[in-house]
């Protein structure tokens, strides 16, 4: 069987939301060998967004909406990222060198793009169509720390449009509890948020990302009680 390049959960027509995960999945395919690393390595946040699917499943659950999800590791290919971006195929991360992604050629670039990269754009382009008032919600997770700095915050709300949209999430999200900030721990207004604003733009839909932090994700009873918090939250943008 083909490695898939997504997945794609069918939710209602009339679902308020789309939601995508580009980071859902830490699977590299068999002939990249793991990429030269080990299994610590390919289960770390550095081959995917760890809880994003998960959580994502639950909220696309709770309103009956459709998934996106890239089924291949970051490691591979981003699909969070431009064609032109200098770490859309990652030599080094968070100081883990990638053995399978140095020196590579246009070729081997190229076949990325065309297999990973590519298809999964295509789906969500597919998923979204005609749709004129769905708002299009990215998932992701970041980690506790960075550089042995504690993030305080649990969620970001990451955006470079749509302002009155993204505040009247934030305010909900930190109704709940929840701590909040407005594009932490990155910024929508740097360029990375790019999935949610290209078929936002392409589509003319509304479009925000989320970013909450893995540590509250670790298990079932966390992704529960924070796609709990998220989805009562995501209701308030459809009153």
């Amino acid at each position: 069987m083909s490695f898939p390049a997504f997945r794609v959960q069918h939710g209602e027509t009339s679902a308020p939301f789309v939601f995508t995960c580009e980071h859902a999945s830490a699977a590299v395919p068999e002939r990249y060998a793991g990429l030269g690393l080990g299994p610590v390595e390919l289960a770390d946040h550095v081959a995917w967004d760890i809880g994003a699917a998960a959580l994502a499943r639950k909220l696309a659950a709770a309103f009956a909406a459709p998934l996106v999800e890239s089924a291949c590791s970051r490691l591979v290919i981003d699909c969070n990222r431009d064609l032109r971006d200098h770490d859309l195929i990652v030599a080094e991360t968070h100081g883990v060198l990638v053995p399978g992604n140095q020196a590579l050629d246009a070729a081997e670039r190229a076949h990325r793009i065309d297999r990973w990269h590519r298809p999964y754009h295509d789906a969500i382009d597919d998923v979204l169509g005609a749709r004129r008032e769905t708002i299009l919600v990215s998932v992701h997770t970041f980690t506790p720390e960075l550089r042995g700095v504690k993030r305080a915050l649990e969620v970001g709300v990451l955006y470079d449009d749509h302002v009155p949209l993204a505040g009247a999430l934030a305010d909900a999200l930190a109704a709940t509890g929840l701590v909040v900030r407005h594009n932490e721990p990155y910024s929508g207004l740097d360029g990375l948020i790019y999935s949610a604003r290209v078929h936002g733009t392409r589509h003319g839909l509304r479009y925000v990302e989320l970013e909450v932090n893995n540590g509250l994700l670790r298990d079932d009873a966390g992704v529960e009680a924070v796609a709990a918090k998220v989805t009562r939250s995501l209701r308030v943008l459809t009153r």
